[in-house]
């Protein structure tokens, strides 16, 4: 009987561990594939990017508009060294929100992905990028938002 209870446990462990690994591995393969794709052709990554959410890809206008100011600056920051991971936030286990730093010889980009699993797959939910990271860290910075040990 011990022995039983220690399989059925062990098992139930395995199982929820694998569904846990699998859930969070298919939302950062979101992000992999883009930032390998990125590697080799930027515009056309945050093309793509829109490609698993069907109330997106169909924007094609409003992409074409945003992929050309993207790529505007992007010619203006010189090479590229590559993205860390700032933070991830959820809300459930359905919301992921991932937040970027994008490292650029003349300045860094922060790029933020919203991710969301309406029923079985993940989805781009949002794209957004911009270059207000020191302002932010400024701002956080200042004396009013540290906290004392009292």
């Amino acid at each position: 009987m011990k022995y039983l209870n220690t399989l059925l446990v062990t098992t139930i462990l395995v199982l929820a561990t694998k569904m846990a690994c699998g859930q969070t591995t298919v939302n950062e393969t979101i992000t992999e594939t883009f930032f390998k794709a990125y590697e080799k052709n930027p515009t056309g990554a945050y093309e793509d990017l829109f490609i698993s959410n069907k109330w997106m890809k169909d924007n094609k206008t409003q992409i074409q508009t945003i992929k050309i100011k993207f790529g505007d600056l992007l010619s203006s920051l010189g090479d590229y060294f590559g993205y860390e991971l700032i933070t991830e936030k959820k809300v459930g286990e359905s919301y992921v929100l991932k937040s970027y730093l994008v490292k650029y010889e003349r300045q860094p980009l922060r790029f933020t992905f919203v991710l969301y699993k309406p029923n079985k797959e993940w989805q781009i939910q949002n794209f957004s990028y911009d270059t207000n990271i020191q302002e932010e860290l400024e701002e956080a910075a200042k004396a009013y938002r540290l906290n004392y040990n009292y």
